[in-house]
């Protein structure tokens, strides 16, 4: 199963540089990968969490789809753009991308888009919740070792 948020803005950033400019600015220890440019950003993007290699997919996307697809759900305003992320069951891909979200979101002044919760945040929320899955990540990976550990057993 995957999971997916996007970013609605009325603008976009220029360059992965500029991008990563934002994410620097959020005191996020994450690095986009600068293989391509930012305009043909699509598909899997690598990046380096706290030193460690992982990604998630990334796309520039039709905002109206997802109006049409969340047509129940109140934006607040038409958004003329969106970029959607999306990760399997990695949990520094998870993290990643709400930070790359956050940052973005920050940068264009616009909001993230929580599909599984259902819930529009701001980029200060979205950069809050990235927080709190990175501080709590070792918690986390200690109980799926134990977990699997369990199964073996």
């Amino acid at each position: 199963m995957s999971m997916e948020i996007y970013v609605l803005s009325d603008a976009r950033l220029s360059s992965l540089a500029d991008w990563q400019t934002a994410i620097d600015a959020d005191g996020f220890a994450l690095e986009l990968s600068a293989e391509r440019p930012l305009s043909d950003i699509g598909g899997f993007l690598p990046i380096r969490l706290s030193c460690v290699q992982s990604g998630f997919e990334c796309d520039h996307w039709d905002v109206n789809d997802i109006f049409a697809t969340y047509s129940d759900k109140d934006f607040g305003r038409r958004w003329r753009y969106a970029l959607a992320f999306r990760w399997g069951a990695d949990l520094r891909a998870c993290i990643g991308a709400y930070m790359a979200a956050a940052a973005y979101a920050a940068a264009t002044q616009g909001v993230v888009f929580d599909c599984e919760q259902g819930k529009i945040l701001s980029s200060q929320q979205a950069a809050d919740v990235a927080r709190d899955m990175d501080r709590q990540m070792p918690e986390i990976e200690v109980a799926i070792r134990r977990a699997v550990e369990q199964f073996k057993t």
